[in-house]
């Protein structure tokens, strides 16, 4: 049986207020891109283990990662990049040199067909991390409203 949330509100504003706090709670951008990064680590563990490895090192494999866009969060999107990091003396840019190949080197893709694996249960990963996210907030509110906070 799924959660049920109850509480006793003392009036009408009371009971917008409390719900418009869960909501903001639940759908804030924050939120939405710790889920993202979550959904993402996956799908970046899978690019760097495929990534192919010089016998030198550093390797490009060691330079992904999965973190918020900072131009999606300025325009209250909430966006997350899975690829190599932008770093300065990063050798992260050669990802796209092995994934497309160059003239003197034939294309060794490694990114692309680790997307299409990781796409097709997007949808299943979402559902699931915002559930797991949605419970947490329901029982915070709901201890809450067993306590009588908010009344």
């Amino acid at each position: 049986m799924p959660a049920v949330l109850t509480g006793r509100w003392t009036g009408l504003e009371q009971a917008v207020r409390n719900a418009a706090l869960l909501g903001k709670e639940i759908g804030n951008q924050e939120v939405l891109e710790k889920a993202l990064v979550e959904i993402g680590k996956p799908l970046r563990d899978g690019i760097a283990g495929d990534c192919p490895r010089s016998p030198d090192a550093p390797h490009a494999a060691e330079t992904f990662v999965v973190v918020p866009s900072k131009e999606a969060r300025a325009s209250g999107e909430a966006i997350v990049r899975v690829g190599p990091k932008n770093a300065k003396g990063s050798v992260g840019f050669v990802a796209a040199f092995l994934e497309f190949g160059t003239s003197k080197m034939s294309p060794r893709p490694f990114i692309r067909p680790n997307y299409d694996r990781f796409k097709g249960g997007f949808a299943r990963q979402a559902a699931a991390a915002f559930q797991r996210h949605f419970e947490r907030v329901v029982r915070k509110y709901a201890s809450r409203a067993a306590r009588g906070v908010g009344r």
